[in-house]
């Protein structure tokens, strides 16, 4: 009996990860195989125009959902383009109608202020760094170092708890105030230590209440030893405080992303 065989779909478009310079991926042994989001079948491909390539691959459908797989498949491309490349990262599912509009809506109309980019962030690479306070330690300094809280928090200690309702929520605004205080002055001072050694820096919004920091940096790659050494020293002089998270080298996601609308 002979196996039926079932047509290909045709792709629902073209899924475009970034753009970086068109002579890097012109040597086969430069580029290996790369799968791209939706399988292992799906190889990476280039679109070339003068100097700029696009990297893409054929999209199977016309949106992926934000998951770990498809995100980290989306992030592995521009990680392997990064290490023969300077790289500008595009928006997570960006999907265009096929390989020429991309030419023809991106990489033409576009050319000059992309090349300005790449060149921007060209043996550049962006570092992350959380930066988080241990709870207890922080509530203990919070204590020991502030009186009026301290008397507050004796003064609840000591009464019933349906008698205290106003005074706790009092503690609470006290406590949240001087934590913000907090986290300005020690995110100035970790600003200031790091901010020397980078192109470029960025505070992003932090995310929890008990993290300090949420910082991206955009550093020369000649001294990203200098930048890690200092995070180290960071680190360490603060064991007792805070915890560091810190995240690198990766595509400038934070400095150039670009977000296409092909409507």
């Amino acid at each position: 009996m002979r196996a039926m065989s079932h047509p290909t779909l045709p792709p629902a478009g073209t899924y475009l990860y970034g753009i970086g310079y068109a002579s890097s991926f012109r040597d086969d042994s430069a580029w290996p195989d790369q799968s791209g989001i939706g399988g292992d079948d799906v190889p990476v491909r280039v679109i070339e125009y003068g100097e700029l390539a696009a990297l893409v691959s054929d999209a199977r459908q016309e949106h992926f959902d934000l998951t770990r797989e498809h995100l980290l498949a989306h992030e592995r491309v521009l990680e392997a383009a990064m290490e023969r490349t300077a790289v500008l990262p595009v928006s997570f599912s960006t999907i265009t109608p096929g390989d020429d509009e991309i030419r023809e809506r991106l990489l033409k109309p576009e050319y000059d202020d992309l090349i300005e980019c790449l060149a921007y962030v060209h043996e550049r690479i962006e570092l992350d760094l959380r930066v988080l306070w241990n709870r207890e330690r922080l509530f203990a300094e919070l204590v020991a170092e502030n009186e009026d809280i301290q008397a507050l928090r004796d003064w609840i200690a000591g009464q019933p708890e349906e008698a205290t309702y106003y005074e706790r929520i009092q503690l609470g605004e006290m406590t949240a105030a001087e934590i913000e205080r907090r986290r300005e002055r020690e995110t100035a001072s970790i600003w200031e230590a790091l901010a020397p050694l980078a192109v470029e820096g960025t505070l992003n919004e932090t995310i929890t209440d008990m993290m300090l920091l949420n910082a991206a940096f955009l550093v020369d790659r000649a001294r990203e030893p200098a930048f890690d050494a200092r995070v180290r020293e960071l680190a360490e002089s603060q064991a007792e405080r805070l915890i560091f998270r810190y995240i690198g080298p990766l595509p400038p996601y934070s400095f150039v992303n670009l977000r296409l609308d092909w409507e």
